[in-house]
C-alpha cells in the first residue's frame, strides 16, 4: 500500500479530558507576550492533563499550580496602568486613616 505506515508501530492517541480542553481553549485566546509564554502554556497543559487523569493525593497541589501558571500567563501582558480592577483592589488594601 502506498503511503501506509506498514511495519511501524502505531502511535497511541490519547483523548483530552475536560480540564485539558478548557485550558487549551483559554490558551488559544491568549496573546504570547513574553519568551516564557510557550513554556508556561506547555506546563499548563501538562498540569491540566494530570488533573484529568489521576493526580491522587496531589490533586489540590496540582490545581493550585495550574491556577498560578494560568495567572502568570494572563498577567504577563497586562499593562498595570490600565487595569481598573487592580486599582480598585489597591485602594481597598490601603490603610484606613481615622479622622480626629
Amino acid at each position: 500500500m502506498a503511503g501506509s505506515l506498514q511495519g511501524r508501530p502505531a502511535i497511541p492517541t490519547r483523548r483530552r479530558g475536560k480540564v485539558e480542553l478548557a485550558v487549551a481553549r483559554t490558551l488559544r485566546g491568549l496573546e504570547p507576550v513574553t519568551g516564557a509564554h510557550e513554556g508556561l502554556a506547555a506546563a499548563a497543559l501538562v498540569l491540566a492533563a494530570k488533573l484529568d487523569g489521576d493526580a491522587g493525593l496531589a490533586t489540590a497541589a496540582v490545581a493550585r499550580e495550574l491556577r498560578a501558571t494560568l495567572g502568570a500567563l494572563t498577567a504577563s501582558g497586562r499593562d498595570e496602568g490600565d487595569d481598573g480592577f487592580a486599582a480598585l483592589v489597591a485602594g481597598l488594601s490601603a490603610p484606613v486613616e481615622h479622622a480626629p
